[in-house]
């Protein structure tokens, strides 16, 4: 297996199966026996090809006889890799690449029909290499839509919504900051270690280290390779997480001695910073029903030491059947499009339909109507996802609350930082921007439950 194709494997399960490039790449990158070289060469060809797939798919079009949506589907996906690679990767030769792919195309397409698809790639490539350079992109003055979208790689529906909300400036720059690498982020497991234990080893292992502007013991890796595959990573004493990730956990300020419900809990991470927070005196219930979810989270417990979890393979939505007694905090960081994510993640924008996000909310208020009955009265909940559409956030909001007129709006609690101020609106929620605060896009509010 070498690089190429298993960046292809990747790209193929993605687009056909709506899977996760991060998680398809990590466990095919500890199967594949693959050189340091050859393992930053798929990463950057898989998270390459799903960044630019929209600009590459707009100039690959103007250089194909035929439809570009009547190419096959696999045949598209090996132009983009030779694209790419032609367009973006300037240390491989131009030629290198053409043959490469072609080579690539021998070992993926079977039968009568190899013969053809070679000399089609071949053909296109080539043809890609001497015509690119003249290639127009849309006029912004006639369609400013079209012009973002095939320039900077968004599906033409997300830069719509977008223009409607921002200036064209600044939309134009959101769709920049989700096209760049992120650096890695990490937080320190309190747990196991102190930040300025973390730190000093981090700067051994990853050279760069900056820490966090708005989390503390939240640190950025300009290469976090070494940082995921040194024994200080497999003993807990970080994990990945983005600052804005962490953020909610801090609004939610879980004191000493609280039972909270961690109710969509994923893999384990705000499970550790909730536990970390208490001290050493509380629990935390972690409620999630995917049985994927829940073994990453049962892995974690040993891993981050989480010795204070208790682990609920269930649904919120049934929460008020599962509890007895009431809890004191409840974080509700609810499943969603990601699309505030897209730097980290960038096959969500084409994965993402927007018909879709009316479900995405009905799920989000469902789960909400599911936790409310849970919270003692004059407890927090604090909801949030990682999206920035109004659909998600602010419209759901607004909604549980005419439902549930017990619950209002509360200040955003102690635990967050001076420094987190100006990601504060006017309405008391917290929002997050990749072009304007270098973290993924969140969106989180605390909640009170009335004192009866």
């Amino acid at each position: 297996m070498h690089a190429r194709r298993l960046a292809f494997e990747i790209l193929t399960q993605v687009e056909e199966q709506q899977a996760y490039a991060s998680l398809l790449l990590d466990a095919k990158l500890k199967q594949a026996r693959l050189s340091q070289q050859d393992r930053a060469l798929a990463t950057e060809l898989t998270y390459g090809v799903l960044r630019w797939q929209g600009r590459l798919d707009y100039l690959l079009a103007a250089v194909t006889d035929r439809s570009w949506s009547k190419v096959d589907r696999p045949l598209r996906r090996l132009l983009r890799l030779g694209a790419y690679q032609i367009l973006f990767l300037t240390r491989i030769p131009a030629y290198a690449a053409v043959n490469e792919t072609v080579a690539l195309t021998q070992a993926v397409v079977r039968g009568h029909a190899t013969p053809g698809a070679k000399a089609f790639i071949n053909a296109i490539l080539r043809r890609l290499l001497e015509r690119h350079a003249t290639i127009r992109f849309p006029d912004p003055s006639g369609d400013p839509v079209g012009a973002l979208a095939a320039r900077w790689s968004h599906p033409s529906w997300l830069v719509t919504r977008w223009l409607k909300r921002l200036e064209t400036e600044e939309t134009e720059a959101l769709l920049q900051a989700n096209n760049e690498t992120p650096a890695l982020s990490v937080m320190v497991n309190r747990l196991k270690r102190r930040p300025e234990e973390v730190e000093e080893r981090l700067t051994r292992i990853a050279g760069s280290v900056t820490p966090g502007r708005f989390v503390p013991g939240a640190f950025h890796l300009k290469d976090g390779a070494e940082a995921l595959r040194d024994p200080a990573f497999a003993d807990g004493w970080y994990f990945p997480m983005d600052e804005a990730a962490a953020l909610p956990v801090l609004m939610l300020d879980p004191q000493p001695g609280d039972v909270v419900l961690d109710a969509c809990a994923g893999g384990g991470g705000k499970t550790a910073l909730l536990l970390g927070r208490l001290g050493g005196h509380g629990r935390v219930i972690a409620l999630d029903p995917s049985a994927r979810a829940h073994r990453r989270l049962q892995e974690a417990r040993v891993r981050l030491g989480l010795d204070r979890v208790s682990p609920v393979q269930a649904d919120a939505r049934q929460a008020a059947q599962l509890f007895t007694r009431p809890v004191d905090r409840i974080l509700v960081d609810a499943p969603c499009s990601g699309l505030g994510t897209l730097r980290r993640h960038p096959e969500r924008r084409w994965q993402q339909q927007e018909t879709g996000l009316a479900a995405l909310a009905r799920l989000q208020l469902e789960l909400l109507h599911g936790v409310a009955p849970v919270l003692k009265p004059g407890g927090s909940l604090v909801y949030s996802t990682c999206s920035l559409e109004p659909e998600e956030t602010d419209v759901v909001v607004e909604t549980f609350l005419r439902h549930f007129p017990e619950f209002v709006a509360a200040d955003t609690g102690g635990g967050l930082p001076a420094t987190v101020a100006d990601l504060i609106d006017s309405k008391g929620a917290l929002r997050t921007w990749p072009h304007r605060h270098g973290l993924d896009g969140f969106y989180a509010i605390r909640l009170r439950r009335r004192n009866r």
